[in-house]
């Protein structure tokens, strides 16, 4: 029962309960491995040591005392910081490495989650997956809760025309004046440059005409 003379604003002593550098840098070093758990493990333990030690000494200790260099344990600890990573239900789907974890941190929760349910993020996905994740969500954005691509910009809409006049320069020279070759080209690729450089108009006209010439062919007598 509370003394009725204690005072209501009397502040107690903190407790005494911080654990030293030894015993941070022993268990950080034991946790430290090769599976998703392990990694996720020494992340969380970094992140105590981090809380605990004086900004100072958990560097030294990060510098020195540890198997992990300084700027491996600094993603370590972002790792272990992601609610949807440290998830042991999602631990089997995860690729055991540490870069590769780290990479996925920096996917939009949505995506994460998304690439996971979809089975895209499995334990034999590298950096090099996410990274390619990563530049196809550049420039999307949320409306209504679907994705669109913004419009580009004029100076990008420059650069697309001119990378496409040169295209068809070089197809021009390489086909010999025509913008197809009609001995190589598919007819799905003549079809498109014709409805791309042709009014519907004309392209109906000319369809016409090609069908009458050879209409008019197979009914001309073998001479």
């Amino acid at each position: 029962m509370m003394n009725p003379s204690a005072r209501e604003n009397d502040v107690l002593p903190a407790p005494t309960n911080r654990r030293d550098w030894q015993f941070h840098a022993e268990r950080i070093n034991a946790a430290w491995g090769k599976q998703v758990e392990s990694i996720i493990e020494t992340g969380k333990h970094l992140i105590e040591a981090h809380d605990e030690m004086e900004r100072p000494s958990f560097e030294a200790m990060a510098q020195q005392r540890l198997i992990v260099v300084a700027s491996t344990a600094r993603k370590l600890m972002i790792v272990a910081k992601n609610p949807i990573l440290i998830n042991c239900a999602h631990w089997h789907k995860l690729p055991p490495s540490w870069g590769t974890l780290y990479e996925l941190t920096k996917l939009p929760t949505e995506v994460l989650r998304a690439k996971l349910a979809d089975g895209s993020i499995n334990p034999k996905i590298e950096r090099k997956d996410v990274a390619r994740w990563r530049v196809e969500q550049r420039g999307k954005i949320e409306v209504g809760g679907e994705t669109i691509e913004p419009k580009p910009s004029p100076a990008e809409q420059l650069k697309r025309a001119k990378a496409e006049i040169e295209r068809l320069k070089a197809r021009l020279e390489s086909a010999g004046g025509s913008l197809f070759d009609l001995a190589n080209d598919t007819p799905e690729d003549i079809g498109k440059i014709l409805a791309d450089n042709m009014s519907e108009r004309r392209f109906d006209v000319a369809v016409k005409a090609a069908k009458a010439r050879y209409k008019a062919k197979r009914q001309k007598p073998a001479g």
